[in-house]
Order: structure tokens, then C-alpha cells, then sequence
């Protein structure tokens, strides 16, 4: 084939890459060592990237360790000592499946150890033991379980220890948190979501009353809330327990009915067609009318078709005077008289959290809306780039780090968002994406920066090289395929190309060549391309939707 030209100065400072040199002493270098094992390397025309790379792997070593158990697994960093459930032990573990797996299973699995006998999950593990004092979740627990599951070997016994414990959970939840009986989830206290000073939450207690899980406070004038983003996070949560029931020899059947229920129950209660917002309910049946991103919680749950996606896209996630600031998304609509900006303590009222950055793909890719997530990884890699330290929050109109620092969720942010953006990522479904784009430069300037990211699957070394033109892809060393800029090939996890996907808001045209043949094309925003024969059979056109002012 005749491979278009590439940086080879690039990709030969790839393949020289020591990464243990590159990150420097640890305090786990048994953990470091697995992290190499995944064969990620990265490296930049931009020193300043593969320094903060650097520091980002450096830092999660430095998040895991022992949490009352003998075994290390991953703390939330920070002030934040301990694993969260709504966090730590869900979303920030899934994004740890592809690189520390051991770490992220002995995390998933740590909620099971401690589990009570009633079966409900501690929210935190901690160095002193578990705290159950409330529920606190967000990301479904099961479906980030189910991600590890597929990518990393497939342990049946290992599933149906999480399965059994999940199944209990679920079952404590539907006894205790629908005192109302409506079919959805129940709120008793601003930590069940961790909707910290939210005015989502105002004028109702931090925690539960007496601290106890089951209880909330008698005198107050707004609870119970029925929630919109735990009712959907259990509606999630039976679907992939069906999943996993099916896989374990079980029917599903039971968990589909359940999830049906709930998602008629949150759409029941807690949306407004007018608005097109997803909003609690508290004890006098009203609406509470704040606008926060329990909009992106719940669409990261996988509620709602592509066109009720495209819809809140378009209202609310890309509309700038609501979450689409220049640094997204913020955790308060900007036009609500409510919005704080302040970014330099632990706030839900305002500021761009990382928490919330890295549950988004999972609402953006369920509707093929990959080239709208490029919006948002390209403003926030550039914040991190430019960041001295990983903090919690940032300030959205300026891109700087704000409270506390060594946080997961910000260092897996920018691990996660690298790979997405312009690196090699395994899927779930067996896939493996290669993105064609590169890191722009966000301020001043406009600058080509150029990058080369490497990952093992299955024993076998893939390379990507992004240039400004052109992306080269190796397996094993010997040219695999290279196409324009601005695609994502789609292939097995062997190498073997299945379809191209458009990653530019506009047309890209040209040749992606390969061993077997070179295939002429043109696709548009998120349009996918099938591989069949000889042919790139389009099979999704999606289109794009703007942002909005």
C-alpha cells in the first residue's frame, strides 16, 4: 500500500518512549508496572502535553492505595480520603478498566465486601471502615462493572459476585426510597446525589436525618424529593443487570420489566415537557425549577432516543447562556440568577466539574454524537494542559484549576479525554477506536500540534500518529492504515478495519489506505461508514447540531 507520509521523528520518540523513566519514582511500582503493561505512550509536538501525561500517571499511582482492606484499590485524591461510590467506585474505576484493571476491579468489587446486611452499599470506603449514612450515587454502578467485565477477560465468577450484590442493593433501594410509592428513587438529603451546595438543594440538610440512610429529616417543609438522576441511575442499572443475567444463564426478562417501570416513573414525575428538563419533585408535588446538570446525569443513564438527545443538546448542554460555557459544562445554568462561578471550594453551583466531564461521553456516544463531544474534550484538555495541578473544578469562562488537588477524576479526565481525542481506545463492544484529531490550541494563536499515542490489545502494539493532514496507524510496527484527518477508524481487536466514522463538522474527502486495498471516500459529521467487502457502505448519518446562544 502506499502509506500516506507521516512524522517519522514522532513516531520513532514513540517507540523510544520509557515511560517509567518519563513518569519518575512512585510509591507502587508493581502499579506502575501494569500501567506499562497496557502499552500506553504518548508523545507530542508540544512538551508541555507530555509533561502533564506524565504527571497524570504519576498522580493516579498516587491515588491508589490500601482503603481499610489489605488491597489497594483507587481513592477519589484530593481533600477526599477514601473510595466514593458515586465516583471513585463507578465512574473514575471504569475509566480506570483500561489501565490499572486490577485496581479498578478490586474497587468495583470493595462495595461488595462492604456491603450491609440489609444490602445496601456503603456510599464511601474509608481507611477507618465503610459509611453508609446515605446513598450518594450517580454513575450506575452495573453498567461501569459490565464495561470492566467485557474489556478485560470476562470473569464469570467474578460477575456474579457484583451481580448478587447489586441485585440486594436494588432491592433496598425500591424498600426505602419510595416512601411516596411512585416507582422512582427518593432523595432525603443533598449528599444522596452529591449535589454539594447546589441550589438544587437549598433549604434541604446535608445528610439524612439522624444519618441514617432510611430517614429524612420530619420537620422539613421540601422532602422527600423524588429524584430525577437516582431514578434514573437504578433505570440504567436493571438494564445492565439484564445483562448480566443473561450472560450468567439467567433471564433478563425481570430487570427489562423493572427498568421499563422506572423510566415511566421518571418521566412521570420529574419531566416537563415545556421545558424539555428533567426537574425533582418535593413533598408538595411541585416541580423544583433549578437547572443544574442532573439534565447530563440523567442523559448519561441512556434515557431518551437520539432526537430527545439532539433536542437537550440544542435547548440546554450546547446552548451558551445555559451549560455550553467556554470551558463546559457548568454545573449550573449559566442564566439562572443562582449561577455562582466561584470554583475555589468544593461547589455544585456553578463551576465546571470534572465529574461531571468525564460521565459525558457516555450520554454523547450512546447517540453517536462524537464529533459534538470533540467540543468539549478540545476546551478541557486544553485547561489541563495549561493546569499545575489536577483539581476538582474549573472556572468556566477561564479554563483555571480551582479546589483541591492529585483528584482522580481530573487526572483520569485528562487520560481518558487524550485517548478519545487522538489515541487508541478499546471498547466495550469489542472495537477499538483510532481518532484522527489532534489537541488544538484553545487561546491566542492558532498552533498544529501533532501527536502519537500506543496501546496493546491482546499482545499485539498498535501506534497512532496525528498530524495536521493525516493519521498512520501500526500494528506491531509494519504500517497498518493511515487516512485523512479529522475520521475515527473503527477496527477488531485484532487490526481488522470495520468502518470509519466523521469526527469534523465538515466533509472529510479522501483515501483511507490499507493492505488489502485503498477505499475512496467523503463522510460528514458523525456519519459511519461501514467496511463491507470492498465497500464503505454508509449505515449512519446522524448530521450535527450547532451550538446555540
Amino acid at each position: 500500500m502506499n502509506h500516506q507520509p507521516t512524522n517519522l521523528a514522532l513516531l520513532d520518540r514513540l517507540r523510544s518512549t520509557d515511560v517509567a523513566a518519563r513518569v519518575g519514582a512512585v510509591d507502587a511500582p508493581d502499579i506502575l508496572a501494569e500501567f506499562i503493561a497496557s502499552g500506553v505512550r504518548f508523545v507530542s509536538s508540544a512538551a508541555h502535553m507530555e509533561r502533564r501525561h506524565d504527571d497524570a500517571v504519576r498522580e493516579l499511582i498516587a491515588c491508589i492505595r490500601p482503603t481499610g482492606d489489605a488491597e489497594p484499590i483507587l481513592n477519589e485524591g484530593g481533600i477526599y480520603f477514601g473510595c466514593w461510590l458515586e465516583s471513585t467506585g463507578t465512574i473514575n474505576a471504569e475509566l480506570l478498566s483500561r489501565f490499572i484493571p486490577s485496581v479498578a476491579a478490586a474497587t468495583f468489587a470493595g462495595f461488595a465486601t462492604h456491603q450491609r446486611d440489609d444490602g445496601l452499599f456503603p456510599y464511601k470506603l474509608t481507611a477507618t471502615g465503610p459509611v453508609s449514612s446515605q446513598i450518594q450515587m450517580v454513575t450506575p454502578l452495573a453498567r461501569s462493572v459490565w464495561t470492566h467485565y467485557c474489556l478485560n477477560g470476562r470473569d464469570k465468577v467474578w460477575l456474579a459476585r457484583l451481580y448478587a450484590a447489586m441485585t440486594r442493593n436494588d432491592a433496598w433501594l425500591a424498600q426505602w426510597r419510595d416512601t411516596r410509592g411512585t416507582g422512582a428513587v427518593e432523595a432525603f438529603c443533598t449528599f444522596d446525589t452529591g449535589h454539594d451546595l447546589s441550589a438544587r438543594f437549598w433549604h434541604v440538610p446535608d445528610s439524612p436525618f439522624n444519618n441514617d440512610p432510611k430517614a429524612f429529616h420530619p420537620d422539613n417543609p421540601l422532602l422527600p424529593f423524588i429524584a430525577p438522576d437516582l431514578t434514573a441511575n437504578v433505570a440504567c442499572q436493571r438494564l445492565y443487570l439484564a445483562r448480566m443475567a443473561e450472560e450468567l444463564g439467567e433471564s433478563g426478562d425481570v430487570w427489562l420489566d423493572k427498568a421499563e417501570a422506572s423510566t415511566a416513573a421518571l418521566f412521570t414525575q420529574c419531566f416537563d415537557a415545556e421545558d424539555g428538563f428533567f426537574y425533582d419533585r418535593d413533598r408538595h408535588g411541585r416541580h423544583v425549577r433549578v437547572q443544574s446538570d442532573v439534565l447530563l446525569r440523567v442523559l448519561a443513564c441512556e434515557i431518551g432516543d437520539d432526537a430527545f438527545f439532539a433536542k437537550a443538546l440544542e435547548r440546554y448542554l450546547l446552548n451558551t447562556s445555559k451549560f455550553f460555557a467556554k470551558y463546559p459544562f457548568t454545573s449550573l445554568a449559566l442564566d439562572d440568577p443562582r449561577f455562582d462561578p466561584a470554583f475555589d471550594y468544593n461547589s455544585w453551583c456553578g463551576p465546571s466539574n470534572f465529574l461531571s466531564l468525564i460521565r459525558a461521553p457516555h450520554a454523547f456516544e450512546a447517540h453517536h454524537r462524537h464529533v459534538e463531544l470533540s467540543w468539549v474534550l478540545q476546551p478541557v484538555l486544553s485547561a489541563l494542559f495549561k493546569s499545575t495541578r489536577f483539581a476538582q473544578t474549573i472556572n468556566p469562562f477561564t479554563g483555571a484549576e480551582g479546589f483541591t488537588e492529585v483528584y482522580s477524576p481530573s487526572i483520569l479526565c485528562l487520560l481518558d479525554f487524550v485517548e478519545r481525542l487522538c489515541g487508541i481506545q478499546p471498547r466495550p463492544d469489542g472495537a477499538v477506536w483510532f481518532t484522527g484529531l489532534t489537541p488544538q490550541q484553545i487561546e491566542h494563536r492558532d498552533v498544529a500540534h501533532e501527536t502519537g499515542y500506543a496501546r496493546t490489545v491482546d499482545g499485539q502494539d498498535f501506534e497512532l500518529i496525528n498530524t495536521a493532514s493525516h493519521i498512520a496507524a501500526y500494528r506491531d510496527g509494519a504500517p497498518l492504515f493511515s487516512a485523512p484527518r479529522g475520521v475515527r477508524i473503527i477496527t477488531d481487536r485484532t487490526g481488522q478495519i470495520t468502518g470509519l466514522v466523521g469526527m469534523s463538522a465538515s466533509t472529510v474527502t479522501g483515501e483511507l489506505t490499507t493492505a488489502e486495498g485503498n477505499y475512496s471516500f467523503a463522510i460528514g459529521p458523525n456519519e459511519q461508514l461501514d467496511l463491507k467487502g470492498q465497500e464503505l457502505v454508509r449505515v449512519r448519518d446522524p448530521a450535527l447540531v450547532a451550538p446555540t446562544y
